[in-house]
């Protein structure tokens, strides 16, 4: 599946300077069972809040190019901020062949879940699906337990490598804000891309002319094509 690929390949070469960490040489932060209430009085700071730019999103691929698990950094890591920042969080997944059948479509459904569904300890986070941002408070005492991205981002791999089809995970955390604006509008097409393979998942009428996912199967390489496919069967 090459539907977000032209993605991934920009995300990637703007982020060509971040820190690469292996996630087997990693141990992962804790986490809670459920999002942890972090009160301003105890935070240290913030990521994509007051008013700074933030993102958000997730890629999927079957090229093997992307294969191997990491977490990718760029700009300050969390022990070297002293003030609220920018942020994005960026997933790229590389899976199996999404098919075309039930089984696909859990798997996007379970790879949204896991999304919004991982509570790293001392680390609050609060994703908007609307406005494709996230902002993340973070705690003086996991700042002071030695709270860093590496860690977190092993928290979130774990998770996606137990949805079945994915074979490995990458994970960039942006705190440079130049990178984050320019990579911000990849949020809403990556958006835009999984809401109309979805929309071809669900087998929903193919009625081009009068479907508001056109535009996107009209850019997206690949994307007609699956629509097509699916209209067949």
């Amino acid at each position: 599946m090459k539907l977000y690929d032209s993605i991934i390949h920009e995300t990637m070469t703007a982020a060509g300077s971040a820190k690469r960490f292996p996630a087997d040489a990693v141990t992962a932060w804790p986490v809670t069972e459920n999002s942890e209430l972090i009160m301003q009085r105890s935070a240290a700071f913030e990521l994509g809040g007051s008013g700074l730019p933030s993102a958000n999103y997730t890629l999927v691929t079957t090229d093997p190019a992307y294969q191997g698990d990491e977490i990718l950094v760029a700009g300050p890591d969390l022990p070297a901020l002293k003030a609220d920042t920018a942020f994005a969080r960026i997933v790229i997944l590389e899976t199996q062949e999404i098919s075309e059948d039930d089984a696909g479509h859990d798997m996007i459904r379970q790879m949204e879940f896991v999304r919004y569904h991982v509570f790293p300890k001392g680390y609050m986070v609060r994703v908007s699906s609307t406005s494709f941002e996230e902002q993340v408070r973070v705690s003086r005492d996991a700042l002071k337990a030695g709270i860093c991205f590496d860690r977190i981002g092993k928290a979130y791999l774990e998770k996606y490598k137990k949805v079945p089809g994915v074979k490995s995970v990458k994970i960039l955390f942006i705190t440079d804000r130049a990178l984050v604006e320019q990579l911000k509008p990849n949020a809403k097409k990556a958006d835009d891309i999984t809401k109309t393979l979805s929309h071809i998942l669900d087998g929903l009428p193919t009625d081009c002319g009068h479907c508001s996912l056109k535009s996107v199967c009209d850019e997206v390489e690949g994307m007609r094509e699956m629509h097509m496919g699916k209209k067949k069967v």
